[in-house]
């Protein structure tokens, strides 16, 4: 016989479900999307709850006995200090208010002349070459490089181990699924963020183009298959959380060349293989909407960041779920009126037909990125408004 909270959670693993296969569950899903913004509201500190990631679950027990939701993006921001210890955070990484951050100097670490030891083996790449150009005791090659390989490996094995236990304590004792399983990339986006940074993979693209093609090409495969082994397992109602970055700032010919030809590679390999994928993309996708029909057919969520959430709807949503339409500006500074007036027309427009979440544009970073009654109130209304 299920618990009042087991059936609470199955109600809302539920609702998510239907919402990602395009159908019509009973009510809107609220999903919401943070990372150290119940810490801070709870009045605990960051970099404590950031050494010890149990600690979140007091935020969370908290926040969602206040505000109602059926769902959490993802456990937030969840830095592993002790790795970055473990390297004597040499690789360029630095803690704002609980949010990592790079530092101004260059943290790029790759060259073009290093694309042909990646292609070759990715892993082997990243392992001898790559991670001692970043953490410089690494390069070493001594005992002390194997001593912080296996600290880290340790601090790694550690914080899975909280991270799994804080997020089955936040579903069976709160009720509240936790969408995200893992967090996954693909290779042009891989290539910009850890490996050649923006200038240089837009030099990539118009200098040594094949380069950079084989290099996408073999990294989404080899992080696909290695995301695969980790999260061997799709279920139902939860996510690969994939946030998508360089296409935008891609003129139209080299999105269709260099980035698209990857991003429906890695969405067909987890589609094929059955898992729901959740594309968080950042910025404006609005020019780039058609080539959405390329998608596989399968679970596909997609948070938008900007553009016309109406439009997108009509233009996408026989293609993915749609998720966002609540500016977390307005959710800032705006009155309660003013924010559940925008959550009203949100609802109007895009909860017809099914295959809509409702949630924020972006994620809650700090506590300046949403003030609690106009959250409360929002929440409180799209749940009681958005039934079907």
């Amino acid at each position: 016989m299920y618990s009042l909270k087991e059936e609470l959670y199955t109600q809302r693993l539920n609702r998510f479900n239907l919402a990602f296969k395009r159908q019509i569950p009973d009510r809107v899903p609220i999903l919401f999307m943070s990372e150290m913004w119940p810490v801070h509201h709870c009045g605990l500190s960051s970099s404590d709850v950031l050494k010890n990631p149990l600690l979140y679950f007091e935020a969370f027990e908290k926040t969602f006995s206040e505000i109602y939701i059926d769902g959490l993006y993802s456990l937030g921001n969840l830095w592993i200090e002790s790795l970055f210890k473990a390297f004597n955070n040499t690789g360029s990484y630095v803690l704002t208010d609980g949010v990592i951050n790079y530092e101004k100097r260059n943290s790029y670490y790759m060259d073009v002349s290093d694309y042909d030891s990646l292609i070759k083996d990715p892993l082997k790449f990243i392992l001898n070459e790559f991670f001692p150009k970043k953490f410089e005791i690494l390069s070493y090659g001594d005992a002390r490089s194997a001593q912080a390989l296996n600290q880290a490996f340790e601090a790694y094995r550690d914080h899975r181990q909280k991270s799994i236990h804080l997020s089955k304590q936040t579903e069976n004792v709160l009720g509240v699924p936790v969408l995200g399983r893992t967090v996954a990339s693909f290779g042009p986006d891989i290539l910009q963020e850890f490996f050649r940074g923006f200038h240089g993979v837009v030099t990539d693209i118009n200098r040594y183009p094949q380069l950079f093609l084989k290099a996408s090409s073999v990294l989404t495969s080899c992080i696909t298959e290695m995301k695969m082994k980790i999260y061997n397992t799709p279920e139902d109602g939860h996510c690969v959380m994939i946030p998508l970055h360089l296409g935008t700032y891609l003129k139209p010919k080299d999105f269709e060349t260099f980035y698209l030809p990857f991003l429906i590679q890695v969405l067909e390999i987890y589609t094929r293989a059955d898992y729901t994928v959740c594309l968080f993309l950042e910025n404006d996708w609005t020019p780039y909407l058609d080539y959405f029909e390329a998608f596989p057919k399968g679970k596909i969520f997609g948070i938008f960041e900007y553009g016309n959430l109406y439009e997108i709807k009509k233009r996408v949503g026989d293609y993915l779920c749609v998720g966002g339409g609540m500016p977390i500006s307005q959710l800032a500074y705006g009155t309660e009126a003013q924010c559940i007036d925008t959550a009203k027309r949100v609802i109007d427009e895009c909860a017809p037909g099914g295959g809509f979440i409702f949630t924020t544009d972006k994620l809650m970073l700090s506590l300046e990125d949403g003030r609690f009654e106009n959250i409360r109130a929002v929440h409180e209304f799209v749940h009681e408004y958005g039934k079907y």
